[in-house]
């Protein structure tokens, strides 16, 4: 039996299926992450092919049959079309997306993770978010997933040369306690990322954003096995800036 699905998403990514097909996967509010086959989107007169790109966000009208999903129609809530207009801005929005989708599971429940994610989308298109909420998200995004990241032993009147990040605990650790897997941070990068965890919102030098990324890229490999591609993009392109 086909079943007509109602439900409000944002397309985390978009995969070629077949000679003129896609296969999407939305973040929803109703049916949490899903993978949606979208027909005949290749043709430039399709009326989804909208539907079918990262970013669009709107009303997905759905055919779910034998715990399949297909799409019918879709309505834009809105295209965030002005993210292209700034490449570090696509990129953080890219990034964005994809570590929404590698921590979020199929079919589980992700209302605060949409909620999240949406919150910087809007932020980046209409507010001139950038670096320091790309952070923010990236903390916030990892709590929600159960990995959030702590300060652990350290404070600022401690000597940050003395401290690595256990990618076991989530968190700043003394040398002297010799986590078995650790990575080394720079003094400032230990102090960034510690303002950050203390609820500041600082701005830095692009330098120490890039060491941030490198760290959440190893912490999100070493907890879920995965790679976030466009933490390498980003970091390439904040190197270009410096």
């Amino acid at each position: 039996m086909t079943e007509e699905i109602k439900a409000e998403g944002i397309c985390l990514r978009a995969t070629e299926f077949g000679e003129g097909d896609k296969i999407v996967t939305l973040l929803t509010d109703s049916c949490g992450k899903i993978a949606v086959k979208v027909r005949g989107v290749a043709s430039p007169k399709s009326r989804l092919r909208h539907a079918a790109a990262p970013f669009a966000f709107g009303t997905y009208i759905l055919f779910r049959k034998n715990g399949f999903y297909s799409l019918k129609s879709f309505d834009y809530s809105d295209p965030f079309t002005s993210i292209s207009d700034d490449l570090l801005r696509y990129y953080l929005g890219a990034a964005a997306l994809e570590i929404a989708d590698k921590l979020t599971e199929e079919s589980a429940p992700v209302t605060r993770e949409m909620t999240r994610l949406l919150r910087f989308i809007m932020a980046l298109c209409y507010d001139g978010g950038a670096l320091p909420a790309f952070v923010d998200y990236v903390l916030d995004m990892l709590k929600i997933a159960g990995y959030g990241i702590g300060e652990g032993d350290f404070s600022p009147s401690l000597d940050p040369r003395f401290f690595v990040f256990d990618l076991e605990e989530g968190c700043l650790r003394s040398r002297d306690k010799k986590p078995p897997y650790c990575l080394r941070l720079s003094s400032s990068a230990c102090l960034l990322l510690s303002r950050f965890l203390e609820g500041e919102n600082p701005n830095a030098e692009n330098a120490l954003y890039t060491e941030l990324l490198s760290l959440f890229s190893q912490y999100l490999r070493y907890k879920t096995g995965g790679t976030v591609k466009s933490f390498f993009e980003l970091s390439a392109l904040l190197r270009l800036k410096i």
